[in-house]
């Protein structure tokens, strides 16, 4: 080949035709030359095979709110990647599912109910993702997005495998929970749904933006249980906090949350993210490269938060 000149650490050097002399190899190194492959080709092969492997291949994973939003992505997802997917929903899915077993998680006798359904199942995973927003009464929000999670997720944790994983959906909307560490931790060692009712209603605090508090209360349980059942039950814990996410129930969180801040939001963002945005980080948190993930919170905002960081600690000149 044609004498190269490289530019390294600041001065040029001759590279002669001859790279076996230099290199100790055959072939030019591969600085020298230029990969015109398409970038998807150029994926190391270990991640191409990854993505080629079934990796959910003969587990079976239960999905709440797998009808509509981020639910039924990431049942898609697990389907196409292998899973049996039991979904859980107040409405039918409208694409085909291992399982559908109907569920209000508002109603402790109907997740009872469900749960039964699903006795004998050995589960390798737990997504909690079905919610309610700000604009439904403040019992609901708790029971739907808090106290009903709990139950379900409690009754079914002796049927999930050692090595299996449960995610619960949180929110940015609870990113404050550190406000409130000392009185939800005092909450999530609550376990019976008709005490923990009776502690919530002692506790003013929760029914002011109760969307808000019920999911800083929903990442403070996850951790407080977290390293618990990983250690006896070899199950891990985590959640996934979205920034907002194009579902069918954006407008409620806009009317609930306040449209002009959520609006402000999204303008940050240059878009709302999509169900096709979280589901894949529901994904790995249910999977075995995370297995060592545990009783995290992890924010899916589309650099949200980090644009929102930046501009309180402005660069100066």
């Amino acid at each position: 080949m044609d004498s190269v000149s490289v530019r390294r650490t600041g001065r040029s050097e001759n590279i002669s035709e001859t790279p076996t002399a230099k290199y100790g190899c055959t072939k030019p190194p591969i600085f020298l030359s230029q990969d015109v492959r398409p970038r998807a080709s150029r994926q190391p092969y270990h991640f191409k095979k990854m993505m080629q492997t079934k990796s959910f291949a003969n587990t079976t994973i239960v999905v709440t709110g797998a009808s509509s939003g981020i639910g039924k992505r990431t049942s898609e997802l697990l389907l196409a990647d292998g899973a049996k997917v039991i979904a859980l929903d107040r409405n039918a899915p409208s694409y085909e599912v291992s399982q559908y077993i109907p569920v209000d998680l508002s109603d402790q006798a109907s997740i009872d109910a469900a749960v039964f359904k699903i006795k004998g199942e050995q589960l390798h995973g737990l997504c909690n993702i079905a919610g309610v927003p700000g604009t439904v009464p403040d019992d609901v929000v708790a029971r739907v997005n808090y106290l009903g999670l709990r139950h379900l997720t409690t009754s079914l944790l002796p049927q999930v495998t050692p090595g299996g994983a449960i995610v619960n959906i949180a929110s940015i909307a609870g990113m404050k929970w550190r406000d409130h560490a000392e009185k939800l931790v005092e909450l999530a060692r609550v376990a019976d749904w008709t005490e923990a009712q009776e502690w919530i209603s002692r506790h003013e605090f929760l029914r002011v933006e109760a969307y808000r508090r019920y999911k800083e209360a929903l990442v403070v349980w996850s951790q407080t249980m977290a390293g618990e059942w990983v250690r006896r039950y070899g199950v891990r814990m985590n959640c996934v906090s979205p920034g907002p996410v194009d579902t069918p129930i954006l407008e409620d969180f806009k009317e609930s949350l306040g449209r002009k801040g959520v609006n402000d939001l999204i303008d940050m963002t240059g878009r709302a993210g999509t169900p096709a945005d979280i589901a894949p980080a529901v994904v790995f948190l249910l999977s075995d490269a995370a297995k060592w993930v545990v009783g995290v919170d992890l924010t899916v905002d589309g650099g949200l938060n980090a644009m929102r960081f930046a501009a309180t600690y402005p660069v100066t000149a």
